[in-house]
């Protein structure tokens, strides 16, 4: 019950904020939605609680550092009123870096597939959108679980950034 109330209130501050003032996805036909068994979205901790009535998702156990986490790879057309925080964030990443502060950053892992990413000066993303995932991984943080899983995620974040140089705070 305490991981719902996190994820809606996670959920409603980031309801009415996008990366852009229109649908990104037309820039490079949603390939962030497209996914098949071996890709897909990584659901935070507890969060497939939020997911249990989405007929437009398939939840699946991925391998993660030492442990087992929730994929989310969409069947159909997305309700984007219910999809995942990572969706919701994308093509941004909260990382912890290593003396302890929280960082909102460009998923390294995503240059590639994300026009946002190319450091174009025509398209440029809304501060407010970063903002607002900053301040929601502030509170998100909070609990333990989400905040060793988010730690966990910069350790790999570090490991991908030194093999393609890519820098990191």
């Amino acid at each position: 019950m305490y991981k719902t109330v996190l994820y809606k209130k996670a959920y409603r501050m980031l309801d009415n904020i996008t990366p852009l003032k229109f649908d990104c996805g037309t820039l490079c036909e949603s390939r962030c939605c497209k996914g098949d068994d071996s890709t897909g979205m990584h659901l935070y901790p507890g969060e497939e609680i939020m997911q249990n009535s989405n007929n437009f998702l398939k939840i699946r156990d991925a391998f993660f550092e030492s442990g087992v986490i929730k994929f989310a790879t969409c069947n159909e057309k997305c309700d984007r009123r219910t999809r995942p925080l990572a969706c919701r964030i994308f093509p941004l990443v909260p990382y912890i870096s290593q003396d302890g502060r929280l960082h909102i950053v460009e998923d390294p892992r995503a240059k590639h597939i994300c026009p946002l990413l190319l450091h174009n000066d025509m398209i440029r993303m809304n501060r407010r959108f970063k903002s607002n995932v900053y301040k929601v991984f502030r509170f998100l943080i909070e609990d333990r679980e989400i905040k060793e899983y988010v730690c966990r995620l910069s350790n790999i974040l570090r490991e991908y950034a030194l093999f393609t140089g890519t820098s990191l705070p």
